[in-house]
């Protein structure tokens, strides 16, 4: 059995590539901001690894492009905002504002950007 994947080249490779960047900086903005939110030293633990474990949980249930139950779009782009947004304002409640709105705003240009040139299913 064959299975197709998607090329890492040209203009839609680095789109891909930005994706998996971007991924990357999600789980790492989670942890952060669960750090810093969590109001004692073992919730802050708690959170830090909770946060992104569960957001991971998400991704791989239903946004992977090997997910058993992959979602349909637009769901999976909407849950994909949904991630990014909370890591977002979770950066920005915990007092880094640029942060959040880098994370924010790059991943969610990146989510659009896969869905027009990139095509993962």
């Amino acid at each position: 059995m064959t299975t197709t994947r998607p090329e890492l080249r040209g203009f839609p490779g680095a789109v891909l590539v930005l994706r998996f960047l971007t991924e990357l900086a999600l789980l790492a903005g989670l942890a952060v901001a669960g750090a810093r939110l969590g109001g004692s030293t073992f919730l802050d633990i708690l959170s830090a690894v909770l946060w992104p474990a569960l957001a991971g949980a998400i991704w791989w249930l239903v946004i992977a492009p090997k997910a058993k139950r992959r979602s349909p779009e637009p769901t999976r782009f909407f849950l994909e905002v949904g991630l990014f947004a909370v890591a977002a304002l979770g950066l920005i409640a915990s007092g880094l504002l640029v942060a959040g709105i880098v994370l924010g705003t790059a991943g969610i240009a990146v989510a659009a950007a896969v869905r027009v040139w990139a095509k993962d299913g």
